[in-house]
């Protein structure tokens, strides 16, 4: 009697067969990258007509940049920023973060809430109410201080480097309590409890024990966020041009957008953006060096321990007076003074005879055709976006998780890429793409999908990361099983695989969708007449001077995001009681 035998096909006993046209989908956003960053390149080297036999090709542009000391005070200025936003949301994000994972606070759940909270709120919230606290002229602190000590101009000042970097600090100190929360959840306590039992106090250990071993953590958070720094523009936007204080970013967009009757200058804006380039790479490879240099700092083995979570006894009320103050002065204060602006007739300080005038004046005012649009492009994106985003990542992730093929360090190497590059840099390219090589060829110049493809390439590499991890734990049995019974990849994806994701996937969506709605950077950039969206109009009216109406839109468009940040807290919620 012969033994029956099952035979697998290919795709389950070896290699798995990849679709081409899967394989194309994968690619694409990859293809896309490489060549805004080339469009970068390739301009940077142009003097003339771009594209034409006019051009020539010299470097005339990097002679340019070197040689104008207007540049080298803008790398100072951007570093200064950079820096301090560093400090400052590290000085806020660190502490909680410990305070919550490693210490007896009560309310853990809220603190997670206000900070995951603290992310959505989008940065240009905190600069347009920061603007109206302490800007030297119209800040209502400096119109206290000199209505009080009878100063000739306010004392505060916070269009300056360090000012916006204090404001961004306070919109990135979220993302610095995020990237440490986990590394101090997974610390073993045991060298603490250690150098407890031989005397050493408090600060001791902290300097000693607990803040050494948490170093390439927050390493790693400073350079991500250093990163951000370098390249943000909402802030610096808002904050600083106003003020005649440029960074990089606010840099290239006047080389692009050039006041009064000027022409954009490409060229200075590719060499300008190959220079970020540059320093995005050398600050990747130095993360990644951070990441290789992490066996040095393991401290959780196969051993067991329990972590014995510090009593804060008295403390607890010093802890969430922290937290409830830089609540305040981040999100509150700044959404409060907003909705001031946005009632009042004109901006003054706050008064019995202010709020007697309170109306909805600005509100009739506004452009509505203006805004009308704005939202429906905004609609647009949030309801186009997410999808595709989700599609091109679980494509990769598949590929990347489940093929034993080489293109999948080439696919995960291409998802992590829109990581390290800036926004700016994805805008920039995808402008000169549009203008110089597209041409009438391809329309995309000033259309939504342009912003929409520049979208999507930017939020791949969360999306891949969050469908990786999901599709880890997802047996490949199942797949094999469904293969086994005659189903092909599409239908097992569609009855297996999605199924099972689903809280992943709806998550990304849902992220996706928020940031889309509050993205203000490629909006600028790329937005022009037809294609503005509501951040766009926001900062139309916050440039040309009209703070008032910038407030009430402002104001409606947070109306519209609320209901989208509360359905992505009870999403999380229900995601996590689900879990456990």
């Amino acid at each position: 009697m012969s033994q029956a035998t099952l035979r697998l096909p290919g795709r389950l006993g070896g290699r798995i067969q990849i679709s081409p046209a899967l394989l194309s989908i994968s690619l694409a956003p990859m293809t896309l990258i490489v060549i805004f960053v080339a469009m970068m390149f390739w301009v940077s080297f142009q003097k003339g007509i771009f594209g034409t036999a006019a051009a020539t090709y010299t470097l005339d542009n990097y002679r340019e940049l070197l040689s104008d000391p207007f540049l080298l005070r803008v790398i100072k200025n951007t570093v200064v920023f950079a820096l301090a936003s560093t400090a400052v949301a590290l000085a806020i994000g660190l502490p909680i973060a410990w305070l919550v994972e490693r210490t007896t606070l009560p309310a853990k759940t809220l603190v997670y809430t206000i900070m995951t909270l603290g992310l959505l709120i989008p940065g240009i919230y905190t600069a347009m109410g920061w603007t109206l606290i302490a800007h030297p002229r119209i800040g209502i602190l400096n119109r206290w201080l000199v209505d009080l000590f009878g100063l000739t101009e306010g004392p505060i000042n916070i269009a300056t480097p360090v000012g916006m970097g204090f404001v961004q600090g306070l919109s990135l100190a979220s993302l610095a309590f995020i990237l440490n929360a986990q590394m101090f959840r997974a610390m073993n306590p045991s060298l603490e409890e250690a150098a407890k039992v031989h005397g050493m106090g408090f600060g001791g250990i902290l300097r000693r024990i607990t803040l050494p071993l948490a170093l390439p953590g927050i390493l790693a958070a400073v350079i991500y966020i250093v990163t951000i720094g370098i390249a943000t523009f909402d802030i610096p936007a808002i904050l600083g041009l106003g003020n005649r204080v440029y960074l990089l970013s606010t840099f290239i967009y006047l080389k692009v957008n050039p006041q009064g009757s000027g022409l954009p200058e490409y060229g200075i804006t590719g060499a300008v953006g190959a220079f970020m380039i540059v320093i995005a790479g050398m600050l990747t490879l130095w993360y990644g060096q951070v990441l290789r240099q992490g066996h040095r700092f393991e401290v959780v083995t196969g051993k067991g321990y329990r972590p014995s979570p510090i009593d804060l006894r008295g403390w607890r009320f010093v802890a969430w007076g922290f937290i409830a103050l830089y609540a305040f002065l981040s999100k509150l204060l700044p959404l409060l003074l907003i909705a001031y602006a946005a009632l009042t007739p004109y901006f003054a300080p706050p008064s019995a005879v202010m709020f007697r005038r309170l109306s909805l004046v600005h509100f009739a005012g506004m452009d509505w055709e203006l805004v009308i649009r704005g939202l429906k492009n905004t609609a647009l994106l949030v309801a186009v976006v997410p999808l595709l985003v989700v599609l091109f990542a679980f494509c990769i992730s598949w590929l990347v998780v489940r093929s034993r093929r080489n293109i999948r360090y080439i696919l995960e190497f291409g998802a992590f890429l829109p990581h390290a590059l800036p926004e700016v840099i994805l805008a920039i390219g995808a402008l000169l793409l549009a203008l110089f090589v597209l041409g009438d060829h391809v329309p995309l110049y000033g259309s939504v999908w342009l912003i929409a493809i520049v979208y999507v390439i930017a939020r791949l590499a969360f999306a891949t990361r969050a469908i990786n991890g999901s599709l880890l734990q997802i047996h490949r049995e199942l797949e094999e099983a469904a293969f086994v019974a005659g189903l092909s990849n599409a239908r097992t994806a569609a009855r297996i695989l999605f199924p099972l994701l689903r809280p992943a996937l709806l998550s990304v969506w849902i992220w996706t969708a928020l940031l889309v709605y509050r993205e203000l950077t490629v909006a600028v950039f790329l937005g022009v007449h037809d294609n503005v969206t509501l951040p766009a109009v926001i900062w139309s009216y916050w440039y040309g001077g009209g703070i008032n109406k910038a407030s009430a839109v402002t104001l409606l468009m947070t109306l519209v995001l609320a209901p989208l940040i509360l359905l992505f807290w009870w999403f999380g919620r229900r995601s996590q009681v689900s879990v456990q």
